[in-house]
């Protein structure tokens, strides 16, 4: 069976590390979607890397959320009518910069580490359900063009989650901000998105993603 995302290694010129390997991807269907990225992101590093159970590097990072994170990190909470501020009240942290950008990030825990993070197992109480950004990170180098995916897919999946925040807060959703955000954010800013109402992983066709040059990119064999 055909791949739709062909992952491989890449020698690749590090900054720090010199001379080392990078994961690369080349999308060889136009009709790929991020359900397909990541599984076949799984695939590649069981065959390559190491198991990195006990290892919490990743889990000290930053870990923005998109909106077709909600759907797995609603299913560890009750059902409510508002999942998008069910689950940013329940496990992430909402800010709103000088120029108006909502930033949606996993909560940290006192050691400034991911909430979801068991301290004592060095494991994710969560791993099942975690989000985009992390169930496509590696303790791996990448090339330029899959980090420039994941940042197109992140920006776009946080502008859309965003608008549902909006969205819920207009119907009766309490706000999660010290202000509603329709006060602190313009909300004709979020709504035209790639990513709209596509609620699963599967409903996201990368080349929707990405410019035109970098989907150019991405489809090009590496040398």
């Amino acid at each position: 069976m055909s791949r739709c995302c062909v992952f491989s290694l890449l020698a690749l010129e590090d900054p720090l590390l010199g001379e080392t390997l990078a994961m690369d991807v080349r999308i060889a269907d136009q009709r790929a979607t991020l359900a397909d990225f990541l599984e076949e992101l799984d695939a590649f590093a069981a065959r390559h890397l190491a198991d990195c159970r006990g290892c919490d590097a990743c889990c000290q990072e930053r870990a923005p959320l998109i909106a077709a994170d909600v759907p797995a990190l609603a299913s560890l909470l009750p059902a409510s009518p508002f999942p998008a501020h069910q689950v940013c009240a329940a496990f992430a942290r909402i800010s709103v910069d000088e120029n108006g950008a909502a930033d949606i990030i996993l909560k940290r825990n006192s050691g400034n580490a991911c909430d979801f993070l068991d301290p004592k197992g060095r494991l994710c109480r969560e791993h099942p359900s975690r989000p985009f950004v992390c169930r496509s990170h590696f303790c791996l180098p990448r090339s330029g063009r899959i980090g420039r995916l994941r940042e197109s897919i992140v920006n776009h999946g946080e502008n859309e989650l965003t608008r549902l925040l909006l969205a819920e807060e207009a119907i009766g959703a309490a706000s999660l901000t010290p202000r509603p955000l329709a006060q602190l954010l313009d909300p004709a800013d979020y709504q035209e998105s790639p990513q709209r109402d596509r609620r699963r992983y599967r409903d996201i066709l990368i080349k929707d993603n990405v410019s035109a040059e970098l989907w150019s990119a991405l489809t090009e064999r590496a040398d």
